[in-house]
Parts: structure tokens; sequence; C-alpha cells
């Protein structure tokens, strides 16, 4: 099983090389004195400019749980260039769901349809990270930070619960509970991407190991919560032995039917292959790309 949180590091990384803008990674310090000094250091190491030996005394929230982004300009000599970077301190690993929901809305949420801690930490990183390519400071780029991480999230962690009937993957779940417009399309545009995966996966086995000729039934909609799930499959369409003859009936992939073939007696699995970060893209990169792409429109 991989590391979400390891994940969401080079999901980061990918972003600080896709879009130009460094971002400076602190450590966690208690003492706020060594925290500020410790800060100085690492930005001074990522910009290679020694303009931050005093200028960094303002970097005191060292105890923000759930961790921030600051974006720094500055100038190296009284006449130089202005220079940006992006100082980031993630989460902590243990965030409890609960105060992002209120921080976010003001309320809280039912326990029961809280994200785990790690999805909500994961979250919280590339929220912050998306942050770091805002220059307007308004509620567009707010927007865009929140679809940023919830669609990351989704690609990231590939999260099949959402396909059962009456269920929510952990991005959906943070969407509920932040109550955003942005949040909950771009958790449906990951859904998307994640129904398309695994029906394919799906298909795909029971093609080579099943020996049934299974179609994959092609579907576009983002509205992923209101797409109805089968309570069967239907005969005929079920990779069945037609009696006598040895042969298999056609085997149908949809996404009403999804997870009877992932989660059924028998099933093939949920996820059918072994999920790893972002597997439907050929890097990191494009799925940055891709990331901040849809974040923006989804943003507006």
């Amino acid at each position: 099983m991989f590391s979400i949180k390891a994940a969401v590091i080079a999901f980061v990384a990918a972003l600080e090389s896709v879009s130009g803008v460094p971002i400076a990674t602190l450590d966690r310090v208690d003492n706020t004195q060594e925290f500020w000094a410790r800060s100085a250091a690492i930005l001074c190491a990522k910009t290679g400019d020694n303009f931050c030996d005093d200028d960094m005394r303002f970097m005191t929230q060292n105890t923000e749980p759930s961790g921030f982004s600051q974006i720094i300009e500055y100038k190296v000599g009284a006449a130089g260039e202005t220079k940006r970077v992006c100082a980031l301190l993630p989460p902590v690993d243990n965030i409890d769901p609960s105060y992002v929901g209120e921080a976010f809305t003001g309320s809280f949420a039912r326990e029961s349809v809280y994200p785990s801690e790690t999805s909500m930490s994961a979250w919280l990183y590339l929220y912050h990270a998306a942050h770091c390519l805002d220059a307007a400071m308004n509620d567009a780029e707010e927007n865009r930070a929140i679809a940023f991480a919830t669609l990351g999230l989704t690609i990231l962690q590939g999260d099949p619960l959402f396909t059962r009937p009456g269920q929510s993957g952990q991005s959906r779940r943070i969407a509920t509970m932040i109550k955003n417009d942005s949040a909950w399309w771009a958790a449906g545009t990951g859904e998307r991407i994640l129904f398309d995966q695994f029906k394919a996966e799906t298909a795909s086995i029971l093609r080579k190991d099943y020996g049934c000729n299974a179609q994959v039934v092609a579907a576009k909609t983002i509205d992923t919560t209101r797409i109805g799930r089968d309570s069967r499959l239907e005969p005929g369409q079920d990779c069945s032995q037609a009696g006598g003859t040895g042969a298999r009936s056609p085997g149908v992939v949809s996404d009403a039917n999804l997870w009877i073939w992932m989660y059924g007696a028998g099933g093939l699995g949920a996820p059918p292959v072994d999920y790893t970060p972002a597997k439907m893209f050929s890097s990191m990169k494009a799925a940055v790309t891709y990331t901040v792409t849809t974040a923006n429109k989804l943003a507006n």
C-alpha cells in the first residue's frame, strides 16, 4: 500500500516544477525562535539568495495544526528585481477534520461523514500548496486552491468506495463538509476519472482471465452522486456460462454496476488492479498540469 503523504509530496514537487514558483517546505519546530531561524535557512537554501537572514522574524505560525502557505516577495540588493518564494508549512498528520470543517463553514458536520485524518491532512497539504500560485488573493484563487486539493486528492488516493450505493469517497466527504461548489465538482471530476479507470481494468480482467467479451459502457457525467447503482448484474450481461455450451454471455461494465463487479460475491477487487497515485497520467507533471487547468475552470 502506498503512502498518500509521500504521493502528495511528489505532487507538490511537480507543482513547483510546472508552475515555476519556488515552494520551500518548512519544518515544524515547537520553539518559535527556532522555527523562524530554521525557516530562514530553508528559504535561503531554496532561493539561493541571502535575503532572509534578518527578515524572517514574522514567521511565527509554528503551532498552526492545519499548516499554512505564505508568498514572500523580496529584493536582492537595493535595486534588485522583485522575486517570489512560497513558504509552505505542512499540516500535522493527525489533524481533526472537525477543526477544518469549522474553519470553512463555522459549523460542525456529523462525525459519521468526516474524512479520515490522513485524507484531511493530505487535502490541506495540497490546498496550501495551491495557494502558492496566488497573485490576486481573491475568491477565484481560493476556489482554485480548493478544487486543486480536492481533485488532486481524488486521483492520488484512488479511493473506490464512492462506486458503492450510498457511499462517499474521502474527497467527496471533504467537499460535503466544507460546503464549497468547486470542491463538489472537483470531486465529481476525479470520480469520473476513477470510474473510467476502474471500468477499463475490470473489462480487461474479464476478457483476459475469464474469456468474457466484456464491453465498457461509456459515460461523461461528473455529477457522479446522481448515477443510479444497480442492485444486480442482468442475465446475459454477467459473463455467466450458457447452459451446456461452454460459452460465456457478454459482460457489460457500467458506472451503475461497476461496484458489483468489484465488491460482489467473488468480485474482482476494489480497485480491480492495485492502485498507484495518479496512475492514469503519464507522469506526476502531467497529472499536476491537468489538475491546475481543471481547477482554474472549476473556480470560475
